[in-house]
């Protein structure tokens, strides 16, 4: 369950909680019988991911329905998804048409480019200890093959975007 608060822009109204499209649209109505139609939507509380998905997709008065009827269900994983295309300049339905598209791997970009090495390349014995992950996964993250949005999180499909 997600909290926000319309905060009207004129001084003289006050604003209301709301945690359902229909609490929002009940407020509104409200308020426009005193003369107020816009609001600034803020939002309070939530789960830890829908403060930064709430500001990438740019939830406001004109959109919060978007919130309750998708946004406000995804997980995190999938709002990093979506995040990572609002932050490289997609539109939001754009963004909601492809955000199933990024490949995201949990773990640290040496470890992805080891994974990923020792699953398409056969490496003789006598030379694994060789290579340098760190400097291979310097290379992806130059050549735009991965993108790390974390410490943890890494884009594998980052030049598709």
């Amino acid at each position: 369950m997600t909290t926000f608060y319309a905060q009207p822009y004129s001084l003289d109204h006050t604003g209301f909680y709301f945690e359902s499209l229909e609490e929002f649209e009940a407020g509104m109505e409200k308020l426009n019988k005193r003369g107020c139609e816009e609001v600034e939507v803020q939002l309070i509380d939530g789960e830890n991911h829908h403060a930064a998905l709430a500001e990438a997709a740019g939830i406001n008065q004109a959109n919060i329905a978007l919130w309750f009827e998708t946004l406000e269900d995804f997980d995190a994983h999938d709002a990093t998804r979506l995040i990572f295309l609002l932050e490289r300049g997609f539109r939001l339905d754009d963004a909601l048409n492809r955000y199933e598209e990024v490949c995201l791997y949990t773990g640290r970009p040496a470890n992805h480019a080891q994974e990923l090495i020792e699953e398409t390349t056969q490496i003789p014995e006598n030379l694994r200890y060789y290579i340098d992950y760190e400097a291979i996964a310097r290379d992806m993250r130059l050549n735009g093959e991965i993108e790390e949005i974390d410490g943890d999180t890494v884009v594998t499909n980052a030049y598709d975007f």
